[in-house]
């Protein structure tokens, strides 16, 4: 019985590890392949912000990693031929809750924040532009707010100014 406490636990913490890796972009994070770019800098006013929520792809991993663990905690958990019995059973669910938690982990909150371009300036041929990026407490904004933007071949971000 106590295998099986610590195969459980051992799924759990396995299945958090690989489902817990997302990173979601907002104003003061920067992915490996942006160091070094360049960007533009424009200036300008918030004039709305909408919540929205990020939802990452899932690679599958979570259900991967489930299904293994929950096999062996069922392998383990069943005797003689219910062994085979409870190992399937395992794997069904153990593979439900790392979906599961693969999708929970792999969500994020987001803003999209309106800017409106200082006069005469532009971006993509507009003086209105929309971001969207992670909530980032360290950057907090808010409606009327001056800010400065900065515009990526990737990737744009509202700074607090």
């Amino acid at each position: 019985m106590k295998a099986t406490y610590i195969l459980s636990l051992c799924a759990v913490a396995i299945t958090l590890g690989a489902t817990s890796c997302t990173n979601f972009t907002n104003a003061s994070t920067y992915n490996r392949n942006e160091l070094g770019s360049t960007q533009s800098v424009v200036y300008g006013t918030v004039t709305a912000i909408e919540s929205a929520r990020v939802q990452s792809s899932t690679t599958g991993a979570g259900a991967a990693v489930g299904a293994v663990a929950g096999g062996l905690t069922g392998a383990v958990m069943g005797g003689g031929s219910a062994k085979y019995a409870t190992a399937a059973g395992g794997t069904i669910i153990g593979a439900g809750i790392g979906s599961f938690l693969d999708q929970q982990f792999n969500q994020g909150a987001a803003q999209v924040i309106t800017v409106q371009l200082d006069k005469g300036k532009q971006v993509k041929g507009s003086n209105k532009i929309a971001v969207v990026q992670g909530v980032d407490p360290s950057n907090p904004i808010s409606i009327g707010q001056r800010v400065r933007v900065l515009v990526g071949a990737r990737a744009s971000r509202v700074l607090a100014y």
